[in-house]
């Protein structure tokens, strides 16, 4: 039998049997893991805090023949003002899910969780727009995994389309995975000048950096981009 200590963000809990749950984890240091939760949900279980999204803290875990069970567990963080709010509360629950569909088992991802953290704390503790922050953070987690869209060429041929301002003849291509010329890409789904100002502003930027006034449209964009990929998410770095 293997003991582990880590820290952890709870992704997922799935329940069984009368009183268990199934958690999946996020470790910094670990990747994935999936460790069953006995008793979890019984009023009087010390462990409670553990059992929901979005719970952060010291997990203690033993493994045997594979297997990981939750043994302890001291919560640090729960961003408990995210059930305050519906909206937020959709958002932090896909930056979660975006997390979920890229980190494997056994493979440390110390910079996604950091990333992740902060997310969720600016999500939960900040008047920032909800939809920004997570615009900013799955083009921060696309850039990492060497998906982001292309955006100052042709995602099809590779022309630079850096200077075509105002954009009226760009197409966004999610089976390409980026934004196409007007040669490539005829018909679709046209990009607003000021969604592609916004993007190449931000395409360097980090969580918290100046940008140019917010564009909705970019959130939808980049969303529609990572959902694109194929499942399991496959890294191409």
């Amino acid at each position: 039998m293997q003991e582990l200590d880590t820290t952890v963000i709870v992704l997922r809990r799935s329940d069984y049997r009368d009183w268990d749950r199934m958690l999946t984890l996020f470790s910094p240091d670990h990747g994935m893991i999936s460790a069953a939760a006995r008793g979890i949900r019984k009023p009087t279980a010390r462990m409670r805090a553990a059992g929901e999204p979005f719970a952060t803290g010291q997990a203690s875990l033993t493994i045997s023949a594979g297997r990981a069970t939750l043994a302890g567990f001291e919560l640090t963080e729960g961003f408990y003002p995210l059930r305050e709010d519906y909206e937020r509360l959709t958002l932090a629950s896909y930056a979660l899910d975006a997390c979920g569909r890229i980190i494997q088992p056994s493979a440390p991802d110390p910079d996604l969780f950091a990333l992740l953290q902060r997310t969720l704390g600016r999500l939960a503790y900040s008047s920032r727009a909800g939809d920004e922050l997570l615009a900013r953070f799955l083009f921060m987690l696309m850039r990492g995994e060497g998906v982001a869209p292309a955006i100052r060429v042709c995602a099809r041929c590779g022309k630079d389309i850096a200077g075509d301002t105002p954009a009226s003849g760009l197409r966004v291509s999610t089976r390409d995975g980026g934004i196409c010329c007007a040669g490539c890409a005829p018909y679709g789904r046209r990009v607003r000048s000021e969604t592609l100002e916004w993007l190449r502003a931000a395409e360097r930027a980090d969580l918290d950096d100046d940008l140019p006034p917010f564009i909705s449209g970019a959130w939808a964009m980049l969303k529609m981009f990572f959902d694109g990929y194929e499942r399991p998410f496959r890294r191409v770095k």
